[in-house]
């Protein structure tokens, strides 16, 4: 209880810093990385905060093939400060729409030139990807979370389609991260009960995505970026029907 309110603390504090510094940053140098090396300090501040030691796996994966879609599982809103200083500075994450409203910090991620997407309107998210597209051709790379939100028990949820036509539409390599740990180090619906520990992140080799343009790709691609992301999670964080494949690590 005390670790997470002590963390909460040093979130609104470290929010309110370097929030402001990246939405400065954001009108002084738009479209600089420099706004992701503010982000950066500011995830390395709520990690130590936490207690929490990212562990990561296959780090070399991240940077080979620039630019890319990152898709990851999703377990813990710890999730975004545990990524954000493992990928390159050119990555910008897909967020929901309503982050962007929440005052500092909704205006740093938009400075920062990460992408809203309204899950609940079809219509206005194509287009949201589309343009994240555009952003993925001129060079950036982009994360999104598979499931589209965070897990409600700790375990693997279905799949989205969205980030999956991204990576095709963009035409660019799709690197798989499993996360493992988060869901245990601040189970959902606790926000004050942070328990310090690892949370691993391990990435996969890039999966080139011209052979998943025809029909039926975009079904084949999502099982074999969900098999490599099976692949390293612990058995209690799969979900129904997931068995870890042989030789996808």
């Amino acid at each position: 209880m005390l670790r997470g309110l002590f963390t909460c603390c040093a979130f609104v504090l470290a929010t309110a810093i370097f929030g402001s510094l990246v939405i400065v940053l954001g009108l002084l140098l738009p479209g600089s990385d420099v706004t992701m090396r503010m982000a950066r300090l500011w995830s390395r501040t709520c990690l130590r905060a936490a207690g929490i030691r990212p562990v990561h796996e296959n780090r070399e994966h991240a940077a080979s093939r620039l630019p890319c879609i990152f898709i990851a599982n999703h377990q813990s809103i710890l999730d975004i400060w545990a990524l954000i200083p493992a990928l390159p500075l050119s990555t910008r994450f897909v967020a929901k729409k309503s982050l962007f409203w929440i005052p500092v910090f909704g205006w740093a991620i938009a400075a920062a030139g990460f992408v809203p997407i309204d899950r609940k309107n079809r219509t206005a998210a194509m287009r949201s990807l589309s343009r994240a597209a555009e952003k993925v051709r001129g060079g950036r790379s982009l994360l999104l979370f598979a499931e589209g939100t965070r897990s409600r028990d700790g375990r693997l949820a279905p799949f989205k389609r969205g980030a999956f036509h991204l990576a095709i539409e963009a035409g660019v390599p799709v690197v798989p991260v499993a996360i493992s740990g988060s869901g245990r180090v601040l189970p959902p619906g606790f926000l004050f009960r942070i328990a310090p520990g690892e949370v691993r992140l391990a990435f996969s080799a890039p999966i080139d995505v011209g052979p998943y343009a025809g029909n039926g790709g975009i079904d084949a691609l999502v099982r074999d970026v969900r098999a490599r992301i099976v692949a390293r999670l612990d058995p209690c964080e799969l979900g129904p029907g997931d068995a870890v494949p042989a030789g996808t690590r």
